[in-house]
């Protein structure tokens, strides 16, 4: 994960300002501002500073696979730049990354919230494909994954374009159908 997403997603979390983390790892807020922005590259020392500060730790896993939240934050740059197909490219990557990896590992690569994507519905498929593979396992469903804003209060039909079809019900894995989203088992059968 990126250290600009490393401690924007830390910094959230906590619902921190960047001048109110800046004060607690005596960091100016410029300083995180061109961080989160990419637009300077941190030192270990500053990365690990940022994140204590948050409460957060920072922890290597045995897996070359992209986790969740960076994997979001790259469907969210899709939608903004209007690119639903590589976006649904990147859910499905996601998929199949999780399913690949087991149990520490699987935990480990979903465990930190994404930001939002701008797009409920694809929040809403984010936090019930989590929850799908982390209970195939047996594995705890993190908070974020479960949160109210994680469901939708309409249906909708997983997919891009005017071809999306609804699956039949009994077809739709329990974790998306809870939060509204209709998507085909099928379509989670990794690659």
């Amino acid at each position: 994960m990126p250290a600009a997403t490393l401690i924007r997603t830390a910094r959230r979390s906590r619902r921190l300002t960047q001048a109110a983390l800046g004060r607690r790892a005596s960091l100016t807020q410029s300083h995180l501002s061109l961080i989160e922005g990419e637009r300077q590259n941190p030192s270990f020392e500053t990365v690990e500073r940022a994140l204590a500060a948050a409460g957060h730790r920072l922890i290597a896993v045995p897996t070359v696979r992209d986790d969740v939240a960076t994997i979001a934050a790259d469907l969210r740059a899709d939608l903004s730049f209007g690119r639903p197909q590589i976006a649904l490219r990147r859910f499905l990557q996601m998929n199949d990354n999780l399913a690949a990896e087991h149990g520490a590992v699987r935990f480990a690569l979903a465990i930190t919230e994404p930001e939002p994507t701008g797009s409920k519905q694809w929040d809403a498929a984010i936090g019930g494909l989590v929850a799908y593979r982390l209970a195939e396992e047996g594995l705890p469903v993190p908070s974020w994954a479960e949160a109210s804003d994680r469901s939708l209060k309409r249906s909708w039909v997983f997919g891009v374009g005017p071809y999306a079809l609804p699956p039949e019900p009994e077809h739709v894995p329990h974790e998306f159908a809870r939060r509204r989203v209709l998507i085909d088992e099928d379509t989670l059968a990794s690659a």
